[in-house]
């Protein structure tokens, strides 16, 4: 008898050891998913040399900015141009993105801007600033970020910043970015294309024709 009950919980015990194993065994986790808002877009630059009218700040969809600016904060995004003209705009004035390449958030203020290429999901032109520097300098900055970089569309407010306009003090105020980003390519052709690498700029127009554009044929990325 002693044997049998030594026996029985022995075998008691292993249904135990086997129970809790069971319980603690991870369950299978399903794939990564990608966050909300995530897009791959094309992204350009735009200053005061190259906007339109030159020497400019010129905007056509003001929203939180009289004239194109902002420090890139969640606060105080940068203006961005979108494709697109007043009522026809590939997004609503005031949307807002976050851009982990340059570290900076983006609202859209501006319009005219070159229609995205295949394999992006949109276009953002963003505004440099660079009123204290040279066509040279500030088409150079434009070329160094010009590319497909990943983008979040209404962001959170607590994602990384590097506060402050994007070309100032004779400086290009951004982190080092990717040895190489892509070209633009459009098979559908578009005539806001710039083919002279100098960075077309449009404004608002109203010329379906023009459009912010800075495009990299020249090298950029």
């Amino acid at each position: 008898m002693r044997r049998l009950a030594t026996a029985a919980a022995l075998l008691g015990a292993l249904v135990v050891l086997a129970s809790a194993c069971s319980r603690s065994a991870p369950a299978p986790q399903p794939p990564p998913q990608a966050g909300p808002g995530q897009l791959t877009i094309w992204l350009t630059g735009y200053s005061w040399q190259d906007n339109t009218p030159p020497g400019s700040s010129v905007v056509g969809e003001p929203v939180l900015h009289k004239q194109a600016g902002g420090q890139g904060t969640f606060a105080d995004p940068i203006t961005v141009a979108v494709p697109g003209h007043q009522g026809k705009m590939a997004w609503e004035p005031g949307t807002k993105f976050y851009l982990p390449s340059v570290q900076r958030y983006v609202m859209v203020e501006d319009s005219g801007a070159a229609k995205a290429p295949s394999g992006t999901d949109t276009h953002l032109d963003m505004w440099i600033d660079g009123q204290d520097g040279t066509k040279q300098a500030t088409d150079d900055c434009e070329n160094e970020f010009t590319g497909r970089v990943p983008a979040q569309v209404n962001p959170p407010d607590n994602l990384p910043v590097m506060a402050g306009p994007i070309f100032a003090n004779q400086k290009c105020n951004i982190p080092p970015q990717a040895s190489n980003m892509g070209t633009y390519k459009d098979s559908d052709g578009d005539s806001g294309d710039s083919s002279d690498g100098s960075g077309d700029s449009g404004g608002d127009s109203g010329d379906s024709g023009s459009g912010h554009h800075h495009d990299d044929s020249s090298g950029g990325n």
